[in-house]
């Protein structure tokens, strides 16, 4: 996908690596089945979210309910704490024909917690009120007002979804996180970005050129990218609401890839500035630039892990592209991968204990991640055409990615174990999220 970007090699199948298990007991055959329990997974919370009031059935009032309603509740079920109730055991409760809270009635059909929301207008306004409620201990736990117009509606939700998932987990909600990305339009590729579920799409580059490989920053206040707006690939830094903050130019054919340090100093990168592709390190402050890799093979892709002390990158060194990882000063370089004869786009979880990556497979190419204490890889995606560049969640927990499973190439969520699947564009070709 990317121009100008020179082969990474013909890949080589070898073979497979030898599989981890324990002999059988005499007498019993062996088992293809190893099973790795690795801890309890969290129970998730049962909230009810029944439809939000409101003060009158003005249309404008009336839409904006339904949409936080419907917002809240599809972030609360994406975040994968809660269980949402379904809406039909809800006329099972019986009204109290006043505005009493029938816990019981609740706790019968299986909420632990319930939401009730209202929205109204004042003065031109829209004010949104969230209750939150423990139906075991019958008291609020939760209460949040907000106040806007009607383009803040989705943000409202977000809100109150985030401080939901706080209340009740200690984390940071996912609601309000942003997924940038690449868009074909016409013969140029430019760069937009959208809320975490696809909605609120917004173009930050409109410079009519091939723009690629962005990258937010750890702050989540600037994006780094690739632009050939000058005919040369040079790496450039927007604010998230597109405002030029610096460029970049680089020497040589190729400059791809760039990725934020966790402190948000430097910018890994490959470029072949030097004849061959290797990865350097550019210091934001002054552009000052460091060479970490010397091999005559190409080398590219670089992911910082979340300490910042090491750098994951794809290098085709061993015959066909593979992850490999080094010291962040370019030292102790070991191979990572060796599960499919083409590994490439390496990801970071963000407690540094797994690794994404794209391994390809008969027919297209694959997501794997790999548990870096044991070493254990499991495949995500199969049967599916071309899936690629895989990048986590800010929680871990969820995973976004480019697809072409239904014809052009779209942007895709799954959870972190390769389960509930979410296509979040539709149409022309979306890459690189």
């Amino acid at each position: 996908l990317l121009p100008s970007t020179p082969s990474l090699g013909r890949p080589q199948e070898g073979p497979p690596p030898a599989a981890a298990g324990t002999p059988a007991p005499a007498g019993q055959a062996p088992s293809d089945l190893n099973i790795q329990i690795v801890g309890a997974a969290r129970p998730k919370i049962p909230i009810a979210v029944p439809p939000f009031e409101t003060d009158g059935l003005g249309t404008t009032v009336t839409e904006a309910a339904r949409t936080l309603h419907d917002v809240v509740r599809d972030d609360l079920d994406f975040s994968g704490y809660f269980q949402i109730v379904p809406e039909e055991y809800y006329k099972l409760v019986r009204d109290t024909g006043d505005r009493r809270i029938n816990y019981k009635d609740w706790l019968g059909v299986g909420a632990d917690a319930l939401l009730l929301g209202h929205a109204s207008i004042d003065q031109g306004s829209l004010v949104f009120e969230g209750r939150v409620f423990d139906t075991h201990e019958q008291r609020m736990v939760l209460g949040k007002r907000y106040r806007g117009g009607d383009d803040v509606v989705r943000l409202m939700a977000h809100r109150l979804s985030d401080e939901i998932v706080r209340q009740y987990t200690g984390q940071p909600g996912l609601a309000l996180s942003k997924i940038a990305f690449v868009s074909q339009i016409g013969r140029a590729k430019e760069i937009f970005v959208m809320d975490y579920d696809g909605a609120r799409v917004k173009r930050i580059t409109a410079n009519k050129s091939i723009n690629l490989s962005p990258a937010w920053s750890p702050d989540g206040t600037q994006i780094a990218f690739v632009s050939y707006r000058t005919g040369s690939p040079e790496l450039m830094i927007l604010t998230s609401d597109g405002a030029l903050r610096a460029a970049f130019p680089q020497k040589g054919e190729l400059n791809s890839a760039p990725a934020w340090s966790p402190d948000g100093r430097l910018l890994a990168f490959a470029s072949s500035r030097d004849g061959n592709t290797e990865i350097y390190t550019l210091r934001v402050a002054d552009g000052v630039l460091t060479r970490l890799t010397r091999n005559d093979a190409i080398d590219t892709s670089p992911a910082w892990s979340p300490n910042g002390r090491e750098i994951a990158f794809t290098s085709d060194r061993s015959g066909s592209p593979q992850i490999y990882v080094m010291d962040a000063e370019g030292a102790n370089i070991r191979r990572l991968t060796f599960e499919s004869g083409y590994c490439d786009a390496a990801s970071w979880s963000p407690l540094g204990d797994r690794i994404l990556y794209t391994g390809r497979v008969p027919g297209g190419f694959d997501i794997y991640i790999k548990d870096l204490s044991s070493g254990a890889v499991n495949r995500l995606t199969e049967n599916a055409g071309i899936n690629e560049w895989p990048r986590w969640s800010p929680d871990g927990r969820h995973l976004v990615f480019a697809s072409n499973r239904t014809g052009g190439f779209d942007i895709y969520t799954m959870d972190a174990d390769g389960s509930r699947l979410r296509r979040l564009t539709h149409g022309g070709n979306n890459y690189s999220p």
